[in-house]
This record gives structure tokens, C-alpha cells and sequence, in this order.
């Protein structure tokens, strides 16, 4: 029998090389084609193979089984959505004892005196394996097999990405040692992290014995495992020396195993990864820069669908008594109503259901929800109820066993996971495990085997009543299963299945879509499949049934790939300042894994003691933070916290909190433009630094914690890259993210200059030359200050509308909602603008119902020259006409647009001047200049597809 468990990254020691294999000479090989892949099988000695696939000219795949007798077959990976991206021209020869493969981007050279793998791009050295022990195995003590890679760890390059890894560092090579060990070990000391890759429901992020030895839990430690697996990374080399030494580059590696992984960089000058079952199955990315390899690992494991627009809206949700009844939930609607703080989302925990019988709803706390779910639509809300796995065995409300949809056809189609082992033992019948709510709110209950198509089919049918009584999108919870006991492991020690039950792997191959015969496998090779499986058939069911909407999960966990069907909300953080501190890398690292829609709960989900009020400070400064990540929830565990709505504190909370919910509304349309680039570019909405243009070397800084590059909290130091970022490309945002701090130094990218933003409440200030830090003062508690330091690169364009308590909400009222493209002075440059009819439905992707504009203006002889034309036409806006805002301007002499010069509205006022314009009928526009805020304006009205504005001062 096979004794399973979880092994902790300090226990997986290929480092040590006791009882470790290496490969070693590679007697031949051959070249054939696979499908539509070229693929090279290296004949090892001990009758091994390792297996070398081109997926375009700049990415391959490689496969080794320590089983001589491993069919290597082509196996399903939720990961991939291609085969290939494109073909290559693959030039082969065989030289001084190396196998060189090249196509127009990479040559890869194999040692065949002793395996080893080595990738060039036009002559420098960009990847490496050691040449005495890379690729290794080791016999377990069950009779299978675990493996690791070894890789040169270039001395400059930094390593991002990891999915949801805890920590405040992006770079996960350079660690302070204090989060590891706590803020009095090697004071200034950096380490690298040594990760497991393992769906684990980490409450608060402190869950004991799953670190390395004597570590500490919690939110900076990243070798403590989450919710949700994603063992992709990138390797950015910006000041290459050495064997590599050359221009600047990045790759990726994608590790493609759904068993436990691991990812150490505790080796010097090396690091390697590897999987605790299964074969060790890795792809690798070549490219110039992060981007570049982004776009790869998108075009591989595919790109996300534009989500439904209110997504990118402010949400609230809550977990206890101030939402566990109709009344209570219209109540906190209202109440955001009432202090006009704009909110799009509402989000109902399973207090909803009939005594935690998923996809019910209480008869005495919901009665009627379609009449509730109107009530909240009238008002401008989307709904989302929690969903978890479980499929409860629990008797109604009233303390019967009452029919019960889900659990009856479940069981009459043999839909749940039965409790048999790997080595033939168990009950043999459905098995039965717990989930414990909080505060003894629990239920049994089985689990679908999500693994077989037909109970993806099944599960998601079984969303009808809920889109029926009009929830509009879902919240997925538990998904690893998350459970605390069972009939069967009373102890639950890893918090899910037992490691040895038998569920079924997915009936689908890598590449078709036609079903085949699904694999009974322990749950320990396959436990990071399962939430992705239940994401899934969650999506497509609700696709089934919805058809001509959009549709959005947020759920907690998945594994490579989940992106294509949900976003990520960050599981159970507490309320403290770490959490906010380790905020901004966790979602820079989650963006950087294909993931564009994730974010932790606004104000923390735990309390950190029994009754915590979180304070005004901290719920103020998450939330000012929070309104430029994509995803944007205040949630809390209301049975441990009295409240956490800003409305409920005093002022100045809600104002501080409203301006900046505000300000997010006013960028929607930005926001909602990134979210396009993804799917086309893979780029995520919030970015790091280093993302576009940079000087090499500028966000490296390996200084210590007094060193102006860094901040530091009780030891915990950060460089630029940890506490800085990009919304989209062009605004560049700074929150503090200190207790008690009124002031931060900020830092602008070298290679231009970047103007504070204002929203036009005063005039643009003088640029600010990039490649400099400055001290910005930023005070959480006063309104008429920047509570956050936010910079727009020279020459961007920004586009905005007006404020709304909901997103559509003029429309509803038969209004408009015109964009204004603030036009900043400086570079020439270019945006292109996404519309479609109302961000839910799914028109745009199914009949291309949408219109794409490019705006872009470049100098001219004293002035500015804008363009706006359409892409891509197959959408008309409501709004007859948008503005072009022009800050830091004098007053034009002349504004012609199509060739016709313009009229100038003018008043007493700038108001006076400002209506006149807005009320102006003038074809093809007119303009008007504001003295207050040194801007002119200029309205057009859209009636052609090219059009060009010259403007001259």
C-alpha cells in the first residue's frame, strides 16, 4: 500500500544526491513527427528516454519517465489548449559531441557524452543545465518515483511569477531571510525561496507543518503552499555576465504536473524544480523580454475571454449575521445606495442555502429569491452566491429529509466519488467528507468526480435555479475539496480527500475534444486537477444554460489553465498589515501566470482576535490600493468582525474610501481596455515595472533596508519592484502600504517624464524626469490630499467617463456617458479603445459585435496632431460624440478637425465655457479651453471612421 503524504520542500532533497540517479550518455536519437510536432527521442543508457518537442520557433517541450515501460502517450494537461503555435524550420546536426537543434530564434544543444540541455539565441548562452547533474531521480519508498531538474541560476537574473505565492518580494531568488525566519534572523540577508506547489486550504496563510524546518507561517513566507497552483515562472536576465553575457533576456519554464511540484532556489548559482509523482513534463519559453514570453506561454495555454464588465466594479460581500437574511442583504444595498459609493457587486455566502444543501435557498431566510435578485437588479447590483464542492447529506431547515435535487440525481447517476483505494481497500460506497464553515456551521456530504465528463455535465446543470432566481455570476469555494474531518479520515490531516482514493483524471486527451476512457488515479498525482475540473464544469455549464452572456467565476484555487474559466481571489487573509503589504507582488506574480483577474479581500476576510474592528487606517488604505487591482472585493468573516463596510465608520473613511471607489469607476473604461490587451497580448492589467521599457539594472536594487530604494516595516524590506506597478501601460500607482506613514518614496522608470495625475481638479504640474526617487506625501485621512502617489507616463492617452453608482446606471436612464481621451503632453504615442454593447453579453465574441479604435497623436509644427480611427466597426455606441482633453496646454489659436476649423465656446466662466461646449451641436466639433486647469477640450462627434484633429497653440 502507497503511504502518501505531504512532503515539505525541505524533505524534497535532490540536492543531496543520496540515492539520486543522473542521466548519462545518450547512445542515439532520432527525429520524426507527432501530429503536426517535430519531436527528437534521446535513447539513454538504462533503456531511459527523454523526448524533446518544437512548439514553435522559440518554445519546447521535455518529457521523462523513470519507467523504462512509460508509454508516454498523450496524456490530458489542463494547462495546454494547443498542440503547437506554429511550425519551425528545424535545422539538425550532430558536432563535437553535441545533438544541435536550431530553428530561426533558439538552437538547443544536447550533450551526448552526458545529458545535458543548453538553449542559444544568436550565439548567447540563455538557459543552462549543469554539466555534471541536472536531470535526476530517486526510487520512493512506495516503489514509484519522484524527479527534479537542475538549472543554471544566471548571477543578475530574478525569477517571477509562481502563481499565488505568499510573500511581499515579486523576485522569489532574493527573499529576505527574515521572512523565513522572523525579523531578528540575518537582519538584511536575502535567501531564496524553496516552494511546493500542492492546493492546500491555508487559512490566514498560517497553517503549521507544511514550511521547511523551523520557519515561520504566514504572508511573507512563499514556501508555505495556497489554494491554488501555478508552477510557471519567468527568468529575467536584465545585465547578463559571463558564459551568458550579451543584450538583456527573459524565458519561462512551465512545469506540467498535477501532483505535488517543487520550485528551490536555495542553490547558489543553480536551482532546479520537480514532481513528487509522475513524469517530469516541462516546456520553456525564449524571449527578449517578459512580454515576449507572455505572449508565448498565452498562445500555449491560451487566452482569456473579456469578462462581463462589472467585474471590474467594486464588490461587497460578507460572511455572518449582517447578510444571512433577505432583509439584512437589502439593507447593506441600500445603505451603499444611500451614501452613494459606488458598488456593482453583491455577493450572498451559503447562508443563502437551505441548511447548507448546495444550489437551495433557505425558505425562511430567502423565501423568495427571484423576487430578492429583481429587488437588488432595480437597484444596479450583480449577484454571485457561494458555491462549493460538496453535495450536502444534511436534512432541510426543518430537520428533514426532504427531496433534494442535486443529492438525488447525483446518486441515482453514480456522479460522486466513491471511497475506494488505490490498493482495493475502502467502504466502496460514496464517499463522505466535512466541510466546516466556521463557527460549527458545517455539513457532510459527497463530491462529484469531476474527472469524467459526464459529471462536469451533470454539475453543471445543476446552476439552473440559480441563473433562474438571477444570480449572475458565481463564487467558488472549497474548491480543493476543502474539508476538516470525514467518516472515513476522521483526522483529515491535508485538509481533503486521503492521498490513496481513487478519482478520475480527465477523460479528455491533450488535444481533442472527443471523450475517451478516463484513468482511476490516487488523488496524490492528481490534486491540483480537481478544482481546476470543478472551475470548468462549472463555466461550461453555465455556458450550456446562458448562451448568449459572458460569464465569470471568482473562485479560491485552480492550477495552470483555470484562467480560461475563472478569476482568483486570494483565500483567507487576515486583517493586518502584512496582508496588505504582500498585496501588490501576490497579484503581479498571479498576472505574470496568465492570470489577469485576481485580488485579495478588501480589509482582510479573518480577524485577527475575536471582535476586531479593522482600523480606520488600514481599511482606508486597502481600499485605496484595492481600487487599481482587477479584482475589487471588501469581504469579511462577520461572525469574528462587527462590520467592515466604509459606510459604517466614521468620517473621514467613507470620503476617503468613496474617492477613490469613485476614481475607479472614472477609469473603467481603461481598466476594461487592459482586460482586451490581455486576451490579445497576454499582458496582465496591473503590471510590474519591469514590464515595458526599462534601464537594465533600475528595479534590481539588492540594498539594504535603509538604502532610499526600499521600504521597511518591523525589518521586512522591499525593492521598487514590490510595492510599485502598472495599472495598464501608462499610469503608474504607489500606494503605502506602512501603518502610520504619511509619506513614501516613489520611483518613476527611467526614459521619459511623468506627470502627477490630477483627475482635472487642478492643473497639470511640471513633468518629473523618470530615473529618479522622490519623497510623496500622501496622508490616508485628509480627502483634499492624494492619498496615493499615481503618475502618468509622457504622452499617454487616458480614458475616463463620469462617475456612476453602478456600471450602466446612466444608461438605464436613458443617458450617455461620453469618454474624454486625456491627451498628456510629451512623446508620440497610441491607445486603442474596446467597446461592445454592454459588457455581458457575449456578442462581440460570437458575431465580432464590437468596435476597436486606435487613438494617436504625434508633435506637428506648434502643436499636436490626434488621429481616431476605427479598427475594427461592427459596434455603434449609444454616445454620438466623445472629448479630447489636452492638460498642461496654453489656449489654442487653432483647432481644425477633418480639414474644418473649429469654433471656441467661450463664457464669463470656465463653467459658463464647459456647458456651452457640452451643449454645442457644432459638425464635426468644437473646443473650448478651461484657464483653471490649463486644458483645452475638445468635443467630436463620431461620425466618421478616420478622422484627424490638429491642434495648434
Amino acid at each position: 500500500m502507497a503511504n502518501y503524504r505531504y512532503v515539505p520542500p525541505d524533505e524534497f532533497t535532490p540536492e543531496s544526491r543520496m540515492n539520486w540517479i543522473h542521466l548519462g550518455r545518450v547512445t542515439k536519437w532520432i527525429q520524426e513527427e507527432e501530429g503536426v510536432v517535430d519531436k527528437f527521442t534521446l535513447f539513454l543508457e538504462g533503456d531511459l528516454k527523454v523526448y524533446i518537442y518544437f512548439l514553435s520557433h522559440a518554445m519546447f517541450r521535455v518529457r521523462f519517465n523513470p519507467d523504462p515501460k512509460a508509454p508516454y502517450v498523450k496524456t490530458r494537461s489542463p494547462a495546454t489548449e494547443v498542440e503547437r503555435i506554429e511550425a519551425s524550420d528545424i535545422k539538425v546536426k550532430e558536432q563535437g559531441g553535441f545533438l544541435k537543434i536550431g530553428t530561426d530564434k533558439i538552437e538547443i544543444h544536447v550533450n551526448l557524452k552526458k545529458y545535458a540541455l543548453s538553449v542559444y539565441r544568436g550565439g548567447q548562452l540563455i538557459h543552462g543545465d549543469p554539466s555534471d547533474y541536472n536531470l535526476v531521480y530517486v526510487k520512493r519508498d512506495d516503489g514509484g518515483e519522484a524527479t527534479a531538474q537542475f538549472k543554471i541560476a544566471p548571477t543578475n537574473a530574478q525569477y517571477f511569477g509562481f502563481g499565488e505565492k505568499a510573500g511581499a518580494t515579486l523576485d522569489k531568488r532574493r527573499v529576505p531571510k527574515q521572512h523565513f525566519y522572523g525579523q531578528y534572523a540575518g537582519e538584511n540577508e536575502k535567501i531564496g525561496a524553496a516552494m511546493t506547489f500542492f492546493n492546500y486550504d491555508n487559512f490566514g496563510y498560517t497553517a503549521p507543518d507544511l514550511t521547511p524546518d523551523g520557519e515561520v507561517q504566514g504572508p511573507f513566507n512563499p514556501n508555505s503552499p495556497l489554494y491554488q497552483s501555478s508552477p510557471f515562472f519567468i527568468e529575467h536576465n536584465p545585465e547578463p555576465t559571463g558564459a551568458f553575457a550579451g543584450p538583456s533576456y527573459a524565458n519561462g519554464i512551465l512545469i506540467d504536473n498535477t501532483s505535488q511540484t517543487f520550485v528551490n532556489f536555495r542553490q547558489g548559482d543553480q536551482y532546479y524544480f520537480g514532481a513528487l509523482h509522475g513524469e517530469l513534463d516541462y516546456y520553456f519559453f525564449a524571449g527578449k523580454h517578459v512580454a515576449e514570453v507572455l505572449n508565448e506561454f498565452t498562445q500555449l495555454t491560451g487566452r482569456t475571454q473579456s469578462k462581463p464588465k462589472y467585474v471590474f466594479g467594486y464588490h461587497q460581500g460578507g460572511y455572518g449575521p449582517n447578510y444571512n437574511t433577505k432583509w439584512k442583504l437589502l439593507e447593506v444595498a441600500l445603505k451603499y445606495r444611500q451614501w452613494k459609493i459606488p458598488i456593482d457587486g453583491l455577493h450572498v455566502d451559503v447562508d443563502l442555502q437551505d441548511n447548507y444543501r448546495t444550489f437551495t435557498h433557505s425558505k425562511k431566510k430567502f423565501p423568495d429569491p427571484k423576487e430578492m435578485f429583481d429587488a437588488l437588479h432595480d437597484w444596479g447590483y450583480k449577484c454571485s452566491t457561494n458555491i462549493t464542492p460538496i453535495v450536502s447529506c444534511n436534512t432541510d431547515e426543518n430537520g428533514e429529509y426532504s427531496p433534494y435535487k442535486a443529492l438525488d440525481t447525483g446518486k441515482a447517476s453514480g456522479i460522486f466519488v466513491m471511497n475506494t483505494r488505490e490498493d482495493g481497500s475502502g467502504t466502496h460506497d460514496e464517499y463522505i467528507g466535512n466541510v466546516n464553515y466556521g463557527r460549527g456551521h458545517l455539513t457532510w456530504g459527497h463530491y462529484p468526480d469531476l474527472g469524467r465528463l459526464d459529471a462536469q455535465k451533470w454539475w453543471g446543470e445543476q446552476y439552473r435555479d440559480l441563473l433562474d432566481w438571477g444570480v449572475d455570476f458565481v463564487w467558488q469555494d472549497m474548491t480543493t475539496p476543502a474539508m476538516k474531518a470525514s467518516v472515513h479520515q476522521p483526522d483529515c490531516p491535508l485538509l481533503s480527500f486521503p492521498m490513496d482514493i481513487m478519482i478520475s483524471d480527465n477523460e479528455e486527451t491533450r488535444y481533442s475534444k472527443v471523450s475517451t476512457h478516463h484513468d482511476k488515479k490516487p488523488f496524490a498525482k492528481i490534486r491540483c486537477l480537481y478544482n481546476y475540473n470543478l472551475c470548468k464544469a462549472t463555466y461550461q455549464g453555465l455556458q450550456r444554460l446562458r448562451p448568449t452572456k459572458r460569464h465569470f467565476i471568482i473562485a479560491r484555487g485552480g492550477f495552470v489553465g483555470v484562467h480560461r474559466y475563472a478569476g482568483l481571489w486570494t483565500g483567507d487573509s487576515t486583517s493586518n498589515w502584512e496582508f496588505i503589504q504582500m498585496n501588490i507582488p501576490l497579484v503581479l506574480g498571479i498576472g505574470l501566470s496568465a492570470q489577469p483577474v485576481s485580488g485579495s479581500d478588501i480589509g482582510g476576510f479573518c480577524a485577527a482576535w475575536q471582535g476586531q474592528i479593522v482600523d480606520s487606517e488600514m481599511l482606508a488604505r486597502w481600499t485605496i490600493m484595492g481600487a487599481f487591482l482587477p479584482w475589487f472585493r471588501n469581504h469579511y468573516d462577520n461572525y469574528y468582525k462587527p462590520y467592515q463596510e466604509p459606510y459604517r465608520y466614521e468620517e473621514p473613511v467613507p470620503t476617503i474610501c468613496r474617492k477613490y471607489i469613485e476614481l475607479r469607476y472614472k477609469l473603467i473604461q481603461y481598466i476594461y481596455d487592459a482586460m482586451y490587451e490581455n486576451t490579445q497580448t497576454g499582458k496582465p492589467i496591473c503590471r510590474p515595472l519591469l514590464m515595458d521599457e526599462y534601464k537594465p539594472g533600475e528595479f534590481y536594487n539588492d540594498a539594504r533596508a535603509d538604502d532610499p530604494h526600499e521600504w521597511g516595516y518591523n525589518g521586512y524590506t522591499a525593492n521598487r519592484l514590490d510595492d510599485q506597478f502598472f495599472l495598464g501601460k501608462d499610469m503608474m500607482v504607489a500606494p503605502i502600504v506602512n501603518p502610520g506613514q504619511t509619506s513614501r518614496a516613489v520611483y518613476l522608470p527611467a526614459g521619459g517624464q511623468w506627470y502627477r495625475f490630477t483627475d482635472d481638479k487642478y492643473p497639470l504640474e511640471d513633468p518629473v524626469n523618470g530615473g529618479v526617487e522622490f519623497d510623496f506625501y500622501a496622508p490616508w485621512d485628509d480627502p483634499d490630499k492624494d492619498n496615493c502617489a499615481i503618475y502618468i507616463r509622457e504622452g499617454a492617452i487616458i480614458p475616463k467617463r463620469e462617475v456612476e453608482q453602478y456600471i450602466g446606471e446612466l444608461y438605464r436612464h436613458g443617458k450617455v456617458n461620453p469618454i474624454t481621451f486625456s491627451i498628456y503632453p510629451g512623446r508620440d504615442s497610441s491607445y486603442k479603445l474596446y467597446l461592445d454593447d454592454d459588457g455581458v453579453s457575449n456578442k462581440a465574441e460570437t458575431a465580432g459585435e464590437y468596435r476597436l479604435t486606435e487613438i494617436s497623436h504625434q508633435g506637428i509644427a506648434g502643436g499636436q496632431r490626434i488621429r481616431i480611427k476605427r479598427l475594427h466597426d461592427k459596434f455603434k455606441p449609444r454616445e454620438t460624440y466623445y472629448y479630447l482633453g489636452m492638460p498642461g496646454t496654453i489656449c489654442p489659436t487653432s483647432v481644425k478637425a477633418a480639414g474644418k476649423t473649429l469654433p471656441k465656446k467661450t463664457g464669463n466662466t470656465d463653467e459658463e465655457a464647459a456647458k456651452a461646449l457640452v451643449d454645442s451641436i457644432d459638425t464635426p466639433g468644437s473646443f473650448y479651453y478651461n484657464n483653471s486647469l490649463n486644458t483645452a477640450f475638445i468635443k467630436i462627434f463620431d461620425t466618421m471612421n478616420d478622422i484627424t484633429v490638429d491642434v495648434v497653440f
